[in-house]
C-alpha cells in the first residue's frame, strides 16, 4: 500500500502547468508555513484558491507555487503527478556573481524540472508533529525505491537549492533533518524507527542564572531564534500571551534565553527580544516591575486582542485600530496584507490586499472564502493564536 494517495488538481498555469519534467534526480523537502493547516487544506489552496486570485491580478504580481506531495499527521496527498512539474524550488534568495544562487549542482539549472517537492504540514506552534515526520519518512522511502535514490544524499532541504529558510525546523536544527535521512534509509531496509520528540540542539547556551517562571510574551507573535539576532535561524514562532521560562542574566544586547515547553510535553529553547516578554509581576502592574512576592503567582495570559463585528472592502476604506489588530494577527500567522510594502501592508486600511490575506486564510482553513473579517474568522485566528 502507498503512503500517499493521489488527488491531482486541474491543469492551469500557476500551480500546474502540465510540462513533463526531466527525471528525477532528488527529493526536495519543505514546510508549508501554514500553522495547523492539513494536507487536505493545501490540496483546495493550490487547486482552487491560488487559480482564483491569480486570474484578477496583474501578471507581474501572479503567484507561482506548488509542490506535489503534502503530508500531515493523519495522510499524505499527491496534488501533482511526479512526472509533472511543480513550481517549488526555482525561488531567487540571493544572487552570487550575479546570478541567483543554486546551491546543488545536481539540480542547476531549475530543481523544478529535476525533482519532487514534498511538503510537511506544521503544527500550530510551528513544530513537526512526530506522525508527520513519520508520514513523510515512509513517503520518502517509497520515492527513493522507486526512483533509485540514496536518501543520505539525494533529500535535500528547500534551503539546501535557493538559502530559503524553508524547513525552518530543519534549518534551525539541521542535526533534525540528518537523522530525518537517516530513518529514511533505515525504512528503505526494513527496519523499524521511531520518530523522537521534537527538539532544537542547535541553539548553544552556557549562560547561567534563575529563571522566571511565569514569564509571557506580549507582542503579537515573538520569534525564537537560535542566536541572539534577528538574521539568526527561526526555531518557531511564540504567539502573544505564551508562557515561558525566561533566565534572569542572560539578556546581551536585547536578547534573552528562554524556554518553552508544548501541550505536548516538548521543550524548545533559544533567544528572543525581552522588549517583548514579561514577568508576571510586570503584567500585574501594567508593565511596572514590582518587589518579588513570597506568595505563588497564578500564569496570567494575555490574549491577542481581535475585534467583534464584520470588516470588508467598503468605499470609503474601512480604517483605524481594528483592522490594524485584524492585519497584525494575520501577519503573525504569516498571511500578510502586503509581504512587500512597509510593515507588511498592517496599515489600517481595510482595502483588497488585506481582503486577500482573509480570503487566502479562509481558503487554509475551511473557511468560506469571502475575504470579509467575521465571527468564524476571528474565532479560527483566536484559536490558532490562543
Amino acid at each position: 500500500m502507498s503512503a500517499y494517495r493521489n488527488q491531482y488538481i486541474d491543469i492551469n498555469k500557476w500551480t500546474r502547468p502540465g510540462i513533463k519534467n526531466n527525471g528525477v534526480k532528488k527529493l526536495v523537502v519543505h514546510y508549508t508555513a501554514n500553522p495547523g493547516a492539513p494536507a487536505a487544506n493545501h490540496y483546495r489552496y493550490f487547486g482552487q484558491t491560488l487559480p482564483a486570485q491569480n486570474r484578477n491580478l496583474s501578471e507581474k504580481k501572479q503567484t507561482f507555487a506548488s509542490a506535489h506531495i503534502f503530508v500531515d499527521r493523519t495522510e499524505a496527498i499527491c496534488i501533482i503527478p511526479l512526472n509533472e512539474v511543480a513550481y517549488h524550488a526555482n525561488d531567487v534568495q540571493q544572487f552570487v556573481n550575479g546570478q541567483p544562487y543554486r546551491g546543488v549542482a545536481a539540480l542547476k539549472p531549475n530543481a523544478n524540472f529535476l525533482s519532487i517537492g514534498v511538503e510537511l504540514c506544521i503544527e500550530k506552534n510551528g513544530t513537526f508533529h512526530p506522525d508527520t515526520i513519520a508520514r513523510a519518512e515512509q513517503v520518502c522511502a517509497e520515492l527513493c525505491k522507486m526512483y533509485k535514490l540514496d536518501p543520505i544524499n539525494d533529500i535535500v532541504r528547500h534551503y539546501d537549492i535557493t538559502h530559503k529558510i524553508c524547513p525552518a525546523p530543519w534549518v534551525s536544527n539541521s542535526q533534525g533533518f540528518v537523522d530525518f535521512k537517516t530513518r529514511v534509509k533505515k525504512r528503505m531496509a526494513g527496519v523499524v524507527v521511531t520518530v523522537p520528540a521534537v527538539s532544537n540542539p542547535d541553539v548553544t547556551h552556557t549562560d547561567t542564572g534563575r529563571f522566571i517562571k511565569n514569564t509571557v510574551v506580549s507582542s503579537d507573535g515573538l520569534v525564537l531564534r537560535t542566536q541572539r539576532s534577528a538574521s539568526s535561524s527561526m526555531v518557531l514562532n511564540l504567539p502573544n500571551g505564551t508562557v515561558v521560562k525566561y533566565q534572569l542574566g542572560s539578556t546581551v544586547n536585547g536578547w534573552g534565553y528562554v524556554e518553552y515547553t508544548n501541550s505536548k510535553g516538548q521543550t524548545f529553547h533559544g533567544y528572543v527580544n525581552v522588549s517583548y516578554i514579561k514577568s508576571d509581576n510586570e503584567l500585574k502592574s501594567g508593565g511596572k516591575k514590582k518587589a518579588t512576592s513570597s506568595k505563588p503567582k497564578s500564569t496570567q495570559k494575555s490574549k491577542f486582542s481581535l475585534p467583534a463585528g464584520t470588516f470588508k472592502v467598503t468605499n470609503p476604506l474601512t480604517r483605524g485600530e481594528s483592522v490594524k489588530q485584524i492585519q497584525t494577527a494575520l501577519a503573525t500567522l504569516h498571511y500578510y496584507p502586503d509581504k512587500n510594502a512597509k510593515n507588511f501592508g498592517i496599515d489600517g486600511a481595510y482595502g483588497p490586499k488585506t481582503a486577500n490575506a482573509v480570503k487566502r486564510f479562509q481558503s487554509m482553513y475551511g473557511l468560506r472564502q469571502d475575504g470579509i473579517y467575521g465571527p468564524d474568522t476571528k474565532a479560527k485566528l483566536e484559536a490558532l493564536l490562543k
